[in-house]
């Protein structure tokens, strides 16, 4: 049986149910249809449940390395179903009964005791649920302590000896061949047993010297000159793509806001690391959008509230396996695909205020993806030169600024299932740009 069905003139549900040996009821309940008397020509119908009701636990510690060995559980719909994760960090992908279900995820202590980790409904779409843990997982044993009798314990008076040297700076470890944290025993120099765990280190060189310097309004209306176009439109695509500053900082150094893209990695990396670090590539995280709602409290009276929910089944988001939070937690996937494939790395983040893809160097201007970066680095005057070779670039996106087309604008910047990505890109154009005009 194939995959998926899509609908052509004449089809009904039964038709396709007895076609691909399954039943109506069961088409209905996978692919949310209410009415199997209603379906639409180009519709594309699902035929088994492990298409859209797979749900996969994927265990990362703090530094997002994959926890080991880790004993979990999952629960749902009266089941419980009970697994160890494998080096990866990953579980096993268990299929739900229904996309109602919801599934709870818990892990076994040290102590031996349950503890609830997340909760998550199915669902449709085969999830890859990721659960980020505050701590570090080390596995290291303890050794005697060579000058110690039977049940005495070391002097806590006693000098203890680094086995690096905490004010030398360690390099960079991009020629690990395997990601993670690692502990290794070893002795110190007066001959006692230590443990020493070596982690990743990342590579932060992809980066240039940020100068500063902010967009002005003679700058908006100097590129719009240029582009033809009105003012208003770039300011709501830059408004549209970083709302807040197109900086963060990270410790002491100030760095380009990015959003960290698996599937592209996967892409220019030819997926050759998805299977053993599925936190870095893979499938498309899935994104979020917020709902205006209307509740009525226990006094009659009304109160909006606003809902993030998943912009693909409208319903709320699955776990982490999201874009997550924005600022170092970028960079953290990042630095760990770059120690794998610096140039896809790269490729794989949209950058600045324009929020540019890494990939679309070439368009915006520069020889490389690592020139691109490094002045993309430099500050918000770089990002509005590459957002004008970009647009010159795009002809969609250019006739659309140009014929003030906000639909036009959304495909030419987002691609041509913006409306999958983002269905409210157009209209935030729209109503951004109006903000600008009323200034």
């Amino acid at each position: 049986m194939s995959n998926y069905y899509t609908v052509t003139k004449g089809d009904s549900l039964s038709k396709i149910a007895k076609t691909h040996g399954t039943t109506v009821q069961e088409l209905m309940k996978l692919n949310e249809i209410t009415n199997q008397n209603k379906l639409s020509i180009g519709q594309r119908i699902a035929l088994k449940k492990e298409l859209v009701l797979g749900v996969q636990p994927l265990f990362r510690d703090h530094n997002r390395d994959p926890i080991k060995g880790l004993e979990y559980i999952l629960e749902y719909a009266g089941k419980t179903i009970c697994g160890e994760t494998g080096a990866n960090g990953l579980g096993e992908k268990t299929f739900t009964d229904a996309a109602e279900d919801e599934v709870k995820i818990l892990v076994k202590r040290l102590d031996g005791t349950i503890k609830e980790v997340g909760k998550v409904v199915s669902g449709y779409g085969n999830k890859l649920v990721t659960l980020i843990s505050q701590r570090i997982k080390i596995e290291a044993s303890t050794e005697k302590h060579p000058e110690l009798k039977p049940g005495e314990r070391p002097s806590s008076k006693e000098k203890i000896v680094p086995a690096h040297d905490p004010q030398k700076k360690q390099p960079p470890t991009n020629e690990k061949k395997e990601l993670g944290t690692k502990t290794k025993a070893t002795k110190t120099v007066d001959g006692k047993p230590v443990a020493v765990v070596e982690g990743d280190i990342p590579d932060m060189s992809f980066l240039g010297t940020y100068i500063g310097g902010e967009i002005t309004k003679d700058d908006i209306e100097a590129a719009a000159k240029d582009l033809k176009c009105e003012a208003g439109l770039i300011y709501a695509i830059a408004r549209q793509e970083s709302a807040h500053s197109s900086f963060i900082k990270i410790g002491e150094r100030t760095v380009p806001a990015i959003l960290y893209e698996r599937h592209i990695f996967a892409r220019y990396s030819n997926s050759k690391f998805s299977e053993k670090y599925p936190d870095v590539s893979g499938p498309a995280y899935h994104r979020t959008r917020r709902i205006k709602k209307n509740i009525e409290g226990k006094s009659g009276k009304k109160t909006t509230i606003f809902e993030v929910v998943d912009v693909k089944t409208e319903k709320a988001p699955v776990g982490n396996d999201i874009y997550g939070p924005s600022g170092i937690a970028q960079y953290k996937r990042l630095s760990k695909a770059y120690q794998l494939d610096k140039e896809a790395a790269l490729y794989a983040c949209s950058w600045g205020k324009f929020q540019i893809m890494g990939f679309n160097y070439a368009a915006a201007g520069y020889k490389d993806v690592f020139c691109f970066v490094k002045g993309i680095s430099s500050g918000d005057p770089a990002h509005i030169k590459a957002f004008l070779r970009f647009a010159k670039s795009n002809k969609v996106l250019l006739k659309g600024l140009q014929e003030k087309d906000f639909e036009m604008i959304a495909q030419g910047h987002n691609g041509d299932s913006w409306k999958q990505i983002n269905p409210e890109y157009a209209e935030n154009i729209k109503k951004y740009c109006g903000e600008y005009n009323e200034k």
